[in-house]
């Protein structure tokens, strides 16, 4: 078996075995798309040399496997077409009716090339075939020229829809798949070039060489469109990855303000909990806030600054003595709701969250959150405990901003 075949049949028989378990349930845009992978799987699983060798020697018609081969790489192209149609919403889940003409005209002028032209068996490697004649040179041409012409359709789709796309996944997606589709034509307008000068017996030099150049463009056409096709599912995974990391990282937080003011977490289905870490991280930081909007009166800014010269006695300093701070005195505030304690403080001490963007409060929340139940955390929130009842410390002069 070539190198090539070693590195292009598993990119295609993976996706196409893999997407077959849900396909029955699968929206029409995954189908059709499932349609292409299959296409192409059929056609380059047909293409290896001994594979070939063998259906032609079972059948008995020269070269009939490669009339297989191009037939399928037809029905990929039109089906490509069809899910850059569905991708960029053209198609409103109809088939083009110009598409399927195209494809059973080109798949009868291929078919009637074939049935006239000098065929070679099947141990001639299809681009170097080298009985030149005009029905033969008809034959590749058609398959050349509407294979361009479905990815020169698939880049315009791409390019039109690509530039007002949202930034995103499905806009990354939509320019790699024009890469594909260009990359595509250069290795067609190669493979053309190729076709032509050698049907005129113009000196071109090694057709080894050139077939290795039309096959590295081939395998870079599928890398791209194989990228294209995977970059949403993978970007999509990716966040899913990423939101049950942030959450796994809240959660002795979330945990901690829970046990004070269990009123402001609403329970979510088990489906959601499981499936979608995202709204779970949406919830989680939403009920975080919640909770230190209800636990704030326990605070102010002396208490901050009973905290910060607590925490500064163990060393702490800079970014590690604000989150410290901010979590001894949730933690404090925790433990004085749990008590009962009445204890108000007169100024609100304002947390370093408020005012900042989603992303930066989740990371800020989890950094409180990796202080939670530390040694020094303890130390300070219990000397606020021991220092606060009877007191209004609120009142007492200071910063009103923790950091």
């Amino acid at each position: 078996m070539r190198p090539i075949d070693l590195a292009l049949l598993p990119v295609v028989w993976i996706p196409t075995l893999w997407s077959l378990r849900k396909l029955r349930d699968a929206p029409r845009r995954t189908r059709v798309l499932w349609g292409v992978w299959a296409s192409w799987t059929v056609s380059m699983t047909v293409g290896v040399p001994w594979i070939r060798r063998a259906i032609d020697a079972a059948t008995g018609i020269a070269s009939g496997t490669n009339l297989l081969v191009q037939l399928s790489g037809l029905a990929a192209v039109a089906l490509m077409v069809e899910f850059v149609r569905a991708m960029t919403g053209r198609s409103q889940d109809r088939t083009s009716r110009l598409n399927l003409a195209g494809l059973a005209f080109a798949a009868a002028a291929l078919t009637a090339a074939f049935s006239v032209m000098p065929r070679p068996d099947g141990n001639v490697d299809l681009l170097t075939y080298s009985d030149r004649s005009w029905a033969g040179y008809l034959y590749w041409m058609v398959l050349t020229a509407y294979t361009a012409v479905g990815l020169t359709a698939s880049a315009v789709l791409c390019w039109v829809h690509g530039r007002h796309a949202t930034p995103g996944p499905v806009r990354t997606s939509l320019w790699l798949m024009r890469a594909s589709s260009v990359t595509g034509v250069v290795y067609l307008a190669h493979r053309a070039y190729y076709l032509t000068v050698r049907q005129m017996r113009w000196n071109i030099g090694e057709p080894a060489a050139v077939a290795g150049t039309t096959q590295v463009l081939l395998a870079f056409t599928m890398l791209l469109f194989a990228v294209a096709v995977l970059w949403p599912s993978v970007a999509e995974r990716r966040e899913k990855t990423t939101a049950a990391r942030h959450v796994r990282r809240l959660t002795p937080l979330w945990q901690l303000l829970q046990h004070a003011t269990p009123e402001v977490a609403l329970p979510l289905p088990e489906e959601v909990r499981r499936h979608n870490p995202r709204l779970r991280l949406y919830r989680q930081v939403i009920e975080i806030r919640d909770s230190m909007l209800a636990l704030e009166r326990h605070f102010g800014p002396a208490h901050a600054l009973a905290a910060e010269e607590e925490l500064r006695a163990v060393g702490l300093s800079g970014e590690r003595l604000t989150v410290a701070v901010e979590a001894a005195l949730l933690t404090y505030a925790v433990a004085a709701e749990l008590s009962g304690s009445e204890i108000q403080s007169s100024e609100r001490c304002r947390l370093k969250a408020d005012g900042l963007d989603l992303d930066a409060e989740i990371a800020w929340f989890a950094e409180v959150a990796a202080k939670v139940g530390a040694p020094e955390v303890d130390a300070a929130a219990e000397r606020l405990r021991k220092s606060s009842p009877g007191a209004h410390v609120g009142e007492a002069p200071g910063e009103d901003r923790i950091g």
